[in-house]
């Protein structure tokens, strides 16, 4: 009990703390059809390789608290017992360490009292060991679910829409997102208008048999308009814009789409070849989807195992608070 209630004292007290600052990143790029590609920063020169501080034996005292030293052994034992996500914080910050020998103490002297025994702190404390073990039996449970290599290839046979891949060629016709302002770069646009009637002019010469990759070496403004717009591969987990991906998947192989308008520009996308992504590539999101499949089937009919039946609906009316009585 001892433990749990230390568990969750000093759990509760971690996650409450501010964090340091984090250093400034840079959020994730998403790539679009029609995004030059670009070239991430120059990384900083390599300075000399700092030496790294020798190993500490595990028996050497590492900290002193109230008079009683204490080893490398000891102090790993006690940060092991709390969460991983806490661990890094107490082993590099030994301000932590004193809230969690503080909070040890009171704990010891909340069950010297007998406290832990006594309502209604007995019945909280049952409560959170409920909480704490209902977590992590279902956690062990998702985590230790096998799945065997049949299971996963008849999910990835059932479900081809989850790992459909296309290979696409695209036009790309840039205009002015904000007319009377020139971009950024300093390149001429065309308006919106301009720009719309030229992708669908390109639209009907396809139609009437023309070239694609002609069309696209000649007036896409796409980066793959030197490799006649060849774009390579789409799939679902891909990080283009949901009508782009919308579009390339109800393509059958050789179809075009219509004229696609995005915040910078149109495209025109050509299905070269439709099919599945490789099941080597996908495995480890089968794998982890026909887990999670089998633990839901788990939850559900344990949850259908303790459906509750009302027998008498008057228990649950609501109640009006006890009053206070008056003192006299």
């Amino acid at each position: 009990m001892k433990t749990i209630a230390a568990f969750f004292l000093v759990t509760a007290l971690l996650c409450g703390q501010a964090p340091a600052p984090a250093q400034s990143q840079e959020p994730p790029v998403k790539v679009t059809p029609g995004t030059p590609s670009v070239k991430g920063p120059a990384e900083a020169p390599q300075g000399p390789t700092a030496t790294p501080p020798p190993p500490v034996s595990p028996d050497t005292v590492v900290v002193e608290v109230d008079g009683k030293k204490i080893t490398a052994a000891e102090l790993d034992k006690i940060i092991a017992s709390f969460p991983q996500a806490n661990q890094q914080q107490l082993r590099t910050q030994p301000k932590f360490l004193s809230q969690v020998f503080m909070m040890q103490r009171l704990a010891d002297d909340f069950e010297k009292a007998g406290l832990d025994k006594q309502s209604p702190y007995k019945e909280q404390l049952n409560a959170m060991r409920l909480q704490f073990m209902f977590n992590s039996e279902m956690n062990y449970v998702n985590n230790s679910t096998k799945v065997t290599e049949e299971e996963e290839h008849k999910y990835y046979n059932d479900h081809p829409d989850k790992f459909k891949e296309v290979k696409v060629r695209v036009i790309y016709i840039a205009f002015n997102p904000t007319p009377g302002k020139p971009p950024a770069d300093g390149k001429k646009l065309p308006p919106e208008a301009e720009a719309k009637a030229k992708i669908e002019d390109l639209a009907k010469q396809i139609q009437g048999g023309a070239d694609f990759g002609k069309l696209a070496r000649e007036n896409s403004d796409d980066a793959s308009a030197a490799k006649d717009g060849d774009f390579g591969a789409i799939n679902p987990s891909s990080t283009y814009a949901q009508p782009i991906k919308t579009a390339v998947f109800a393509l059958k192989q050789g179809e075009v789409s219509m004229p696609i308008k995005q915040p910078g520009g149109f495209y025109l996308i050509r299905a070269e070849e439709v099919g599945l992504q490789p099941f080597s590539d996908v495995f480890s999101a089968i794998t982890q989807a026909v887990r999670t499949e089998k633990f839901n089937d788990f939850m559900k009919a344990l949850q259908a195992q303790y459906n509750v039946k009302v027998e008498n609906p008057a228990y649950f009316a609501p109640r009006a608070p006890a009053q206070l009585q008056q003192v006299h």
